[in-house]
């Protein structure tokens, strides 16, 4: 449930050591898993520069800090500085280990066995790789997977082409082009369409063409909008609620990485907090979340099925203040774009966009989700007032495809 650092001592005889933790600068191999725990002070002070041996994964792992700050970005960059600096003269192997266990074995679990066998073939582990190998044999969990693993990493310490990244497809959130604009309202089109029906797919792809239409009439040259409002839109009617936690557990998703993670599972539990039958925490005012046994798996299937129900009059679910709610801020966002269609000028474009994107900010469930609601519509007050009163007209910029 959180950061983990081990410390490990290898000698020949237990007689030998003295003492169990690494003391400062006493490490001879840092192995880090995380790049935010193997960056912290604690880890750091074991090194010693020109000296310790560093085999670290690039991959930004997501921290408890994102519960309490949904839009926190891990400084990947100025954490891996640190290390390097750190190190000093001392070797240091840095890579993606994560992506190189995802696309090699499907699972990231297999990332700290490769970078195991990065520290074995460059010397690093006073251990010779046969007898890693027999001690993998003998705990007897996915041998010949980790042994595979531990070896693709002692190829990767000899051809470190081994682990160079594919190509990057472009940032979720980089400007697109017509193309890349229509990709994405086909994707979120599609998902819709599972989601609830056919028609809420359309409803959002009508209204995505015409406020691409208006940004394209109104602002020749700029871009933005359009995109900004096909993933805020998105974002208000795709909304988790019972129905889509039910799909979600029943589309298959959900058993096939059951399957895939664990072996011999018996029983499933679910833990959920449904707000017809869930009370209250007395001191945080949270719900409490209920424990419900492997029967509940047919009655999600049943209430998947009824997801065409969501938003009329038969939706037993559709009266609570939370899902009215959700249904006000549906409406209230179609108005927001019908207001920026009609208020639209190359001088406010880029505060329309900020308006479009709010919908964004607004994540969780319950209070979590009121409290970035009350926030958001904070300042969409004072974007509104600055659409109204915009700045020096900019000036356009030109797509790449002209």
């Amino acid at each position: 449930g959180g950061a983990v650092a081990c410390h490990m001592r290898i000698a020949k005889r237990p007689e030998d050591v003295h003492a169990i933790r690494v003391g400062t600068a006493h490490a001879d191999l840092v192995l880090g898993g995380d790049l935010v725990v193997t960056a912290s002070n604690r880890i750091l002070e074991t090194v010693r520069p020109d000296h310790t041996a560093i085999v670290h994964a690039t991959h930004e792992m997501t921290t408890g800090a994102f519960t309490r700050d949904p839009g926190l970005v891990v400084p990947g960059a100025l954490l891996a500085h640190a290390i390097a600096r750190r190190a000093g003269k001392g070797s240091l192997t840095a890579l993606d280990a994560h992506r190189l266990a995802t696309r090699r074995f499907g699972d990231t679990l297999y990332a700290n066995m490769i970078l195991l066998g990065v520290a074995v073939e460059r010397g690093h582990v006073p251990i010779p790789s046969d007898a890693v190998e027999a001690a993998i044999r003998l705990n007897g969990a996915a041998v010949e997977d980790n042994i595979s693993a531990f070896r693709l990493g002692r190829h990767t310490a000899r051809d470190p082409s081994v682990a160079a990244p594919e190509p990057a497809a472009p940032p979720a959130n980089a400007p697109h082009g017509a193309d890349g604009l229509a990709d994405l309202v086909a994707t979120r089109s599609q998902f819709l369409e599972a989601y609830q029906d056919h028609a809420l797919a359309r409803r959002y792809a009508d209204r995505i063409a015409a406020i691409a239409a208006r940004e394209r009439e109104a602002t020749p040259g700029l871009s933005g909008l359009a995109e900004a409002a096909a993933r805020g839109y998105f974002k208000v009617l795709a909304v988790k609620d019972e129905y889509e936690v039910a799909r979600l557990y029943t589309d298959g998703t959900f058993e096939r990485a059951i399957v895939l993670h664990f072996e011999g599972v018996r029983r499933i539990h679910f833990h959920l907090a449904p707000p017809l039958l869930t009370r209250r925490d007395p001191v945080t005012g949270a719900p409490r979340k209920i424990r419900f046994g492997p029967w509940l798996m047919p009655i999600l299937r049943l209430l998947a099925r009824g997801r065409r129900l969501r938003g009329t009059a038969l939706d037993v679910f559709g009266y609570t203040a939370e899902r009215r709610r959700e249904r006000q801020m549906i409406a209230d966002y179609e108005a927001l774009l019908d207001r920026l269609a009609a208020a639209l000028t190359p001088a406010n474009h880029a505060t329309a966009v900020a308006l479009a994107a709010l919908a964004e900010t607004v994540r969780g469930f319950g209070h979590v989700k009121q409290a970035a609601h009350e926030a958001a519509k904070a300042r969409e007050a004072e974007l509104m007032a600055s659409l109204e009163r915009p700045a020096a007209p900019q000036t356009p910029r030109r797509d790449a495809a002209e």
